[in-house]
């Protein structure tokens, strides 16, 4: 055989023969030619391959990418439909000041609404305010909103030129029922009483007081006492448990830490602090807003606690009221052992719960009674009282109370007919 040096010797001595059509060379198959091994057949495959994958990789992160887009679609879609529509939203209400910088300008009262939390959407509600061309008239002001509203109730709202129309200041004198305020609010369009009641029943505000009153199915309201009277700023349309709110978070402010500390130093059982918002209850309805006698009425209930083998009850007037105005109100019957629980004359000591709500003046007087010996008083219609010691001084003191209380009342009938004679309007009070 030759060998390679010949054959390249040939190849050099006819180069002609490169140019010959039918001229080939054999592939040359020597394992050992590197140029062989960088041109072979498996790098191609390999390439291929490599070129499939990258084909799936890349549609398959497309189609993941068309599959997010539109479940972001959707899910936007649905949040902007909730909040248009205020679907499935929380009942809170929520006060916005929009400032008049910010008046008329869509894009400012969205910032400010999505902050406060009235809103979710922002875009949506910067859509929708241009497609319903609100936009430009919303008025500055302090605004009462819920977050449950759709985007047309809440436009409709700042949109008022009237930036007051929702706020209702209401005065709850010392002595009202929890029934008597509920009416309140329902004549003035806060809430409905029967919501109102229903709140105070069934929420747990997250006040101490709260754990202090006792779970008996004697007591018919359990946070009556407990709606502090005072002058509140209402809105229209309130959340009920809201609303409720303001007169507790009112009373746990007013019972400080000190007065706390000297109600659980009170005998007779007035060391708990739902006894002795009972006592002062029955002092404010006995003793109206006088601070003096209520110390003195205060002193006479006292006496009569430390007293409990001569003086069982506490035979209090206004408890057997209570009953007749508000438990037979709402009850429907003619008896019930709850009337029972709570009227002075048959229970030993204090009734079952407070029977109205009193002011400071007439939880002081409970806490701090004035130094008597006292056991009976009587009122006339003119608000004096008569203090007794004893029965027959008490009998004594009824006796001379009705004769004053035939002049009271004829005096109030002449002033009548004299003011009607001079076409007078003017009220006179007994």
């Amino acid at each position: 055989m030759r060998d390679r040096d010949d054959i390249e010797f040939q190849f050099k001595r006819n180069p002609q023969m490169s140019d010959d059509p039918d001229f080939k060379v054999a592939p040359q198959r020597m394992s050992g030619n590197p140029e062989f091994q960088t041109s072979g057949m498996k790098p191609i495959s390999n390439q291929k391959k490599e070129s499939k994958l990258s084909r799936f990789a890349k549609s398959f992160i497309l189609i993941c990418s068309y599959v997010g887009i539109a479940v972001f679609l959707a899910v936007f879609a649905l949040a902007s439909a909730s909040d248009l529509l205020g679907l499935g939203q929380p009942d809170k209400q929520i006060e916005v000041v929009i400032p008049e910088s910010a008046e008329g300008d869509l894009y400012a009262v969205a910032d400010i609404l999505d902050e406060s939390g009235v809103i979710n959407q922002k875009i949506t509600f910067n859509i929708y305010a241009k497609l319903k061309q609100r936009g430009q008239d919303f008025h500055a002001g302090t605004y009462v909103l819920n977050s449950k509203w759709g985007f047309d109730q809440i436009m409709s709202h700042i949109s008022s030129e009237d930036d007051t129309q929702d706020i209702v200041t209401l005065t709850f004198i010392e002595g009202m029922t929890q029934r008597q305020i509920g009416e309140l609010l329902e004549e003035n369009d806060v809430c409905k009483a029967e919501d109102f009641y229903k709140a105070l029943e069934e929420t747990d505000f997250g006040y101490d007081f709260e754990n202090k009153i006792d779970d008996n199915d004697m007591r018919y309201r359990r946070l009556e006492g407990y709606l502090f009277p005072d002058t509140y700023d209402f809105y229209v349309n309130m959340n009920p448990t809201t609303a409720a709110n303001k007169f507790l978070s009112n009373f746990n402010n007013k019972m400080t830490e000190s007065m706390l500390n000297d109600i659980k130093n009170l005998p007779n059982g007035l060391g708990e602090l739902d006894n002795l918002i009972t006592l002062a209850s029955i002092i404010q309805k006995e003793a109206g807003g006088d601070p003096d006698n209520m110390k003195i009425v205060s002193s006479v209930f006292h006496n009569r606690l430390d007293n409990p083998a001569n003086y069982p009850t506490l035979q209090s007037d206004t408890t057997n009221d209570y009953i007749r105005d508000s438990l037979k109100y709402f009850i429907h019957q003619d008896t019930n052992p709850i009337y029972d629980a709570y009227d002075t004359f048959k229970v030993k000591g204090l009734p079952e719960g407070p029977i109205c709500n009193p002011g400071i003046d007439a939880i002081e007087a409970a806490m701090y009674p004035a130094e008597t010996n006292y056991y009976f008083f009587v009122s006339d219609k003119a608000g004096n009282f008569y203090y007794a010691t004893t029965n027959a001084e008490h009998e004594q003191n009824k006796k001379l109370v009705a004769q004053k209380n035939i002049k009271i009342e004829q005096e109030r009938k002449r002033k009548e007919a004299e003011a009607a004679e001079n076409g007078g309007e003017t009220s006179i009070a007994e």
